[in-house]
């Protein structure tokens, strides 16, 4: 498995659709600026206080600044062109949705009177590095570009690193606690994914067992109690059996 660069053209539908809202969202932040981060953006405030829902999903697709946009479009065109075939192009856009609003949540359950915006897709991007972990743990990757090691690897120094970025920085302007809640949702929903999947089946016993198991209970309610003991129901059910099973002498 090897992630690499595909031509716009290449690219799942998905993928190349989240990445044209990504660019989107960055022409609407570099026209309208603070406002459109107050009402669109992660605003904890707002989130908790005023329950503006909207923003757990609309922060996704608002950049700061160009590198902003192109490392996370960069992350999004890499990993998408191998998880979206491989998930399908449905559940993929959920995941990817549902890791960005566990993110935004997580944000603000850790700090929910902030009111300084959070934006970008990091959380989002987050979970699809954790996606990736899940999906091919043993695939070697460039952490950074520059360090060979395995997806899981990756995957645990990268929590590692966010969590204590999250404990000793809580002022940053970079928003690690959103990083952080993007990876932890999304290996959560892949490992809840893979039990449900693998938790044993369970078999509905034949009608002929049924049937065999109410005619035992019927014959031992005659050895206790004698025939006189049977209502109709249980007559009837013994001379049908009788009538389907009897052999002739």
């Amino acid at each position: 498995m090897r992630l690499s660069a595909a031509p716009l053209r290449e690219l799942p539908p998905v993928t190349r659709w989240l990445a044209a809202l990504f660019f989107a969202g960055w022409l609407a932040e570099l026209a309208l600026g603070f406002k459109l981060n107050f009402y669109l953006g992660l605003v904890p405030f707002n989130l908790t206080g005023q329950l503006w829902l909207w923003q757990a999903v609309t922060y996704i697709f608002i950049h700061a600044d160009i590198w902003h946009l192109l490392f996370n479009t960069l992350m999004l065109w890499l990993l998408g062109r191998v998880l979206e075939p491989a998930m399908g192009s449905r559940r993929f856009l959920v995941y990817f949705l549902a890791c960005g609003a566990a993110a935004a949540l997580f944000t603000a359950g850790w700090n929910p009177g902030a009111p300084r915006p959070v934006i970008g897709a990091s959380g989002a991007v987050y979970g699809l590095l954790g996606a990736f972990a899940f999906m091919y743990p043993d695939t070697t990757v460039q952490l950074y570009f520059l360090f060979p090691m395995s997806a899981r690897l990756m995957a645990v120094l990268l929590g590692a690193m966010e969590f204590v970025l999250t404990v000793a920085n809580p002022g940053s302007r970079i928003s690690s606690v959103t990083h952080l809640g993007g990876l932890a949702a999304g290996l959560l929903w892949l490992w809840a994914e893979r039990r449900w999947r693998e938790r044993p089946a369970r078999t509905e016993p034949s009608p002929e067992l049924l049937e065999q198991a109410e005619i035992d209970r019927v014959l031992e309610k005659i050895a206790a109690q004698g025939q006189a003991a049977l209502s109709r129901k249980e007559l009837a059910l013994l001379d049908s059996y009788a009538k389907r099973r009897g052999g002739r002498a």
